[in-house]
C-alpha cells in the first residue's frame, strides 16, 4: 500500500467517541509475514524432498542467503527456534560459570534477563546512558566490580546500531566475555551498513514482530569457528555430525517450515525494506514537527518496527490521551526490566536514567504498511495532547 493512500487500518478495538465523532480504532503494530501463495513453493520443496527439521535443505539455503545479507561467511551464522534461546545458549557457550553475574542493562525487554538465568546466570542490571539508551561501554570497564561480572549482555535498544569494535576492545582488556543482544537489529547489521560484526557473537530475532519475520526463530553470528561448533552443538541436544552427546544441549533447531517463511521473506526484503524506509521518515519528519523526540538514532541508515517517543510528562497520562482518540500504544520494555516480578530480587546499580526513560517512554503505531494520513492523524493528535 503506498504510503500517500487514505485508507486506515481496521480498527483495533471498538471505535471509541472522540470529540463528538467515531475515531477508527489504529493498532500499536501490525505485522505483515510473506503471503502464503510466496510460501507456497518453497513448502513443495519440503513435500518433494520429505524433509522437515533437523538442518534441512531450505534450512541451509536461508542460513546461507541470511549470511550473505549480514556479510558473514556461510558458516558464521547459526539458526535457532527463537532469539531468547540463542541467547542463553550462546551464554553457555561462552563457558561463563554457572552462578556467576551476568551484567545488562535495565533498560531492555525481559528475554534478555530471562536468557540469563536459562544460562544460568544472575542478571545484574546497571544504568544506560541518556544519549544513546544503551550501556556505555566506558563507564562499564570503569565498574569496580567488572571482576565479578561472568559475562556482558549488551543490548542494542529498539536495532540501533552499536559500536561493537569499543565492547570488543573492552573484552580484550579486561578479559570479561561480550555478547550482543541485537534482537532488533536486522537491518543495522546487514552488509556495509552502520553495525559491523566484530568478535562479539550477536544474536538477532527473527520473530514476527521485527521487521525481518518469520513468525519465530533466532540467528547467531560468530567469526569464531569453534565457538559457534559449541553454540551448534548445544542446540542440536549435544550432537553435531554423530550420535554422540559431547555437550549437555537442548533442542534449539529452527524447521524446515520456518526456514520456508525465511526465504519468502528474503525474497521479498528489498521491497520490504523500502516500505520500513519510507515509512520512518515520513514518521521521523512529523514527530519534528510535532515536537516529540524519538528513541536515538530513529531515522538513521537503518530501519526496525518499533517506535517510541518521549512524553513531555508521564507516559501513561500520554497513551490514555492517545487512547481517547482511537490510537492504540504499548510500553515496549514496561518500567523497565529490573521492575518485572520475576526479577525483583536482582541485583542493581542506581537506575536513574532507566527509570526517567521508562516513565516517559510510549511506543506509537508503527507499521510498515501505514498510510500519510494516519502518520499524520497520529502525530497531530500527540501534539495537540502533549501540548495540553
Amino acid at each position: 500500500m503506498p504510503l500517500d493512500s487514505a485508507r486506515l487500518a481496521e480498527p483495533a478495538r471498538p471505535p471509541v467517541l472522540a470529540r463528538g465523532f467515531a475515531a477508527p480504532g489504529i493498532p500499536v503494530a501490525r505485522p505483515r509475514l510473506p503471503a502464503a501463495e510466496a510460501i507456497l513453493p518453497y513448502l513443495q520443496e519440503i513435500d518433494a524432498n520429505h524433509w522437515y527439521a533437523n538442518h534441512g535443505l531450505l534450512w541451509l539455503r536461508l542460513q546461507s542467503r541470511l549470511a550473505a545479507h549480514w556479510g558473514m561467511g556461510g558458516d558464521e551464522v547459526a539458526l535457532t527456534a527463537n532469539a531468547t534461546l540463542a541467547l542463553a545458549l550462546a551464554l553457555r557457550a561462552t563457558g561463563v560459570a554457572p552462578g556467576r553475574k551476568c551484567l545488562m542493562p535495565a533498560w531492555t525487554f525481559v528475554a534478555t534477563a530471562g536468557a540469563a538465568r536459562g544460562a544460568g546466570l544472575v542478571p545484574h542490571f546497571a544504568d544506560v546512558d541518556a544519549g544513546t539508551w544503551a550501556l556505555d561501554p566506558d563507564a562499564v570497564e570503569a565498574r569496580p566490580d567488572l571482576g565479578e561480572m561472568g559475562a556482558i549482555l549488551v543490548v542494542a535498544p529498539f536495532g540501533r546500531p552499536l559500536d561493537l569494535a569499543r565492547w570488543d576492545a573492552l573484552s580484550d582488556r579486561t578479559g570479561v566475555p561480550v555478547i550482543v543482544d541485537a534482537a532488533a537489529a536486522f537491518d543495522a547489521l546487514r552488509d556495509g551498513g552502520p553495525m559491523a560484526v566484530g568478535r562479539a557473537p550477536v544474536v538477532v530475532s527473527l520473530h514476527a514482530t521485527k521487521s525481518f519475520g518469520i513468525g519465530e526463530g533466532g540467528a547467531v553470528l560468530s567469526r569464531d569457528a569453534a565457538w559457534l561448533e559449541r553454540l551448534r552443538r548445544l542446540s542440536n541436544f549435544g550432537f553435531l555430525g554423530s550420535r554422540d552427546a559431547v555437550l549437555a544441549g537442548t533442542n534449539a533447531k529452527m524447521s524446515e517450515y520456518a526456514a520456508a517463511i525465511g526465504l519468502a521473506a528474503m525474497d521479498a526484503w528489498p521491497g520490504t525494506r523500502a516500505g520500513w524506509r519510507s515509512i520512518t521518515r515520513h514518521y521521523a519528519d512529523a514527530l519534528e514537527h510535532a515536537g516529540l523526540p524519538s528513541s536515538p538514532g530513529f531515522g538513521g541508515d537503518w530501519v526496525s518496527a518499533t517506535l517510541s517517543v518521549l512524553w513531555p510528562g508521564e507516559g501513561a497520562d500520554g497513551a490514555a490521551a492517545l487512547a481517547r482518540e482511537g490510537i492504540g500504544t504499548l510500553r515496549w520494555w514496561g518500567d523497565g526490566c529490573h521492575r518485572n516480578p520475576a526479577y525483583a530480587d536482582c541485583p542493581r546499580d542506581p537506575l536513574p536514567v532507566t527509570e526517567a526513560i521508562a516513565r516517559r517512554a510510549i511506543g506509537l503505531p508503527f507499521w510498515r504498511d501505514m498510510t500519510a494520513t494516519q502518520v499524520e492523524y497520529i502525530c497531530g493528535v500527540a501534539r495537540r495532547a502533549a501540548g495540553a
